[in-house]
Parts: structure tokens; C-alpha cells; sequence
């Protein structure tokens, strides 16, 4: 089960661990994140794979970087569904 744990938000940054997560949910997020003119920079590192520790930074230059991951996300899904689309239409 994923938990995450947020370690710093302002209005600018925000940096989080999430446990019980590696390079699945991240690894999308991080590639549609960095084609967001908005956000100056994104990554995360995983500890150990067996450990399931994430540890996710992002830092904005415009907006707040919940509304980033937002966009990400919706961007996210609305590809997933144009591929879905494709394959049962």
C-alpha cells in the first residue's frame, strides 16, 4: 500500500517520501513534469528496491507544485485513455 509523507511544502517546493512505492508511479510523473514549462526542476531516487522507499523533489517556478502535479496527472490519464481508446475502439 502506498503512504506518502510529505517532508517540506511551501509555495515554491515540495519534497516527499513515499513508501511502499519504487520507480512505477514516479517515473511517468517525473517525464510529464519535465515538460512542464512551469516546473525549474523534478526527480527522485529510490533507496533500496527491496525497501519500496521513494524520495520525490519538485521545484516551480510559476504556480504551486501541487497544481503541477495536478496537470501532470490529468495529462496522465488523459493519455492513458487515448491509448485505451485506441486499442478498444
Amino acid at each position: 500500500m502506498l503512504r506518502l509523507e510529505i517532508l517540506k511544502l511551501d509555495d515554491k517546493y515540495l519534497e516527499l517520501k513515499a513508501k511502499g512505492e519504487t520507480y512505477t508511479l514516479f517515473s511517468p510523473l517525473v517525464e510529464y513534469l519535465s515538460n512542464d514549462p512551469d516546473v525549474e526542476y523534478v526527480q527522485f531516487d529510490v533507496d533500496h528496491p527491496l525497501q519500496e522507499n521513494a524520495y520525490f523533489k519538485l521545484k516551480v517556478k510559476r504556480g504551486n507544485p501541487l497544481e503541477a502535479i495536478q496537470r501532470a496527472v490529468n495529462a496522465i490519464l488523459s493519455d492513458l485513455e487515448e491509448l485505451e481508446r485506441g486499442f478498444f475502439s
